[in-house]
């Protein structure tokens, strides 16, 4: 079933346009319709990625801020992974 379709008139710059017609001219594409709506449609997808992966920011901040649990400053955070690491270290360059 083909999906309902909309004429949208639209400005482009004239680079972009080259490019558009160059990928229909090397057969990339059947016409500058084609390939304009396979790029809207690619930019389609990763706003719908770039939303979902905010929505997981925001639960993750949600659920961190909500644990009644002592704050670590991040310096001594990272100076413990850091001794961490490096003492994994250390016994691997002696084998």
């Amino acid at each position: 079933m083909t999906p309902k379709t909309e004429t949208l008139t639209v400005n482009l710059p004239v680079e972009l346009v080259a490019q558009v017609r160059g990928a229909v001219e090397h057969g990339e594409y059947r016409s500058d319709n084609e390939a304009i709506s396979d790029a809207l449609l690619d930019w389609s997808a990763r706003r719908g990625s770039e939303a979902e992966d905010t929505g997981r920011l925001r639960q993750a901040w949600r659920e961190a801020t909500e644990v009644d649990a002592p704050y670590v400053p991040m310096e001594e955070v990272f100076g413990r992974l850091k001794a961490r690491y490096k003492a994994m270290i250390v016994p691997a360059a002696e084998k």
